[in-house]
């Protein structure tokens, strides 16, 4: 399966459901299995882990919110591609992680617009010559070699003060887990953390929520913040 639509549809379905629910859970990225896998995973805040959605499988659900009986991995990603309706695999994982349906969007939080952010810029990345992806600022896994993504924090000079790396209290005791890092070809070119902050490359910074209240869409505050880096 080509990998730039799993990166794409991976955002897609997880921004989309923090939309639905922003205040149930948080997402990371994750890989277990000593590094052989690639996961999106959702934490409540009590640190519960709820479900992985792994690029390189499938939707594994491990707890649920209503603590009913839990169902089996889903090959999520086939579904999606299949799926004329993307509201119907969203109402599907709902029911699998033990949440209601919302009647309506509720409005989105700063944390929201960074994944809306994320999952919308990676569209442009379809089928393009160059491998577009968003990292942690933590790499999380079983294998050696996890922690803090020095490389990728020491790009951007506008995190270089201390108030800004620590603004967010820590997850699982590590302040990066809190920044994600759009990567083209593995060089990064923007950062952004859950608070609504985005850093560019040159120092300059934007906050998320602040441009939302202007528009209420996602496209405009892209290229506000990005034109010169799409294609």
């Amino acid at each position: 399966m080509n990998t730039q639509l799993v990166e794409i549809a991976s955002w897609r379905i997880v921004s989309e459901l923090h939309r639905r629910y922003p205040d149930k859970f948080r997402v990371i990225e994750t890989h277990p299995g000593g590094g052989l896998y690639d996961c999106l995973a959702l934490f409540d805040d009590e640190k519960n882990h709820i479900a992985d959605f792994n690029r390189e499988g499938r939707l594994h659900i491990f707890a649920k919110f209503d603590n009913s009986t839990l169902q089996g991995p889903l090959d999520i990603w086939a579904e999606m591609f299949d799926a004329n309706n993307l509201k119907d695999t969203l109402d599907r994982i709902s029911f699998m992680i033990g949440l209601p349906v919302p009647s309506q969007l509720p409005l989105s939080t700063p944390t929201t617009l960074v994944y809306r952010f994320i999952s919308a810029f990676l569209t442009h990345s379809a089928f393009s010559i160059h491998k577009w992806e968003c990292r942690n600022g933590c790499l999380d896994t079983s294998g050696e070699g996890g922690g803090k993504r020095h490389h990728l924090f020491e790009k951007f000079p506008g995190l270089g003060k201390e108030e800004n790396l620590r603004k967010i209290e820590p997850f699982f005791g590590e302040y990066a887990y809190n920044f994600w890092f759009l990567l083209k070809d593995d060089i990064p070119f923007l950062c952004l953390d859950i608070s609504g902050g985005v850093y560019r490359r040159d120092g300059s910074s934007y906050n998320l929520g602040h441009l939302y209240e202007g528009n209420r869409k996602i496209w405009p505050l892209i290229f506000e913040v990005a034109r010169d880096i799409l294609p």
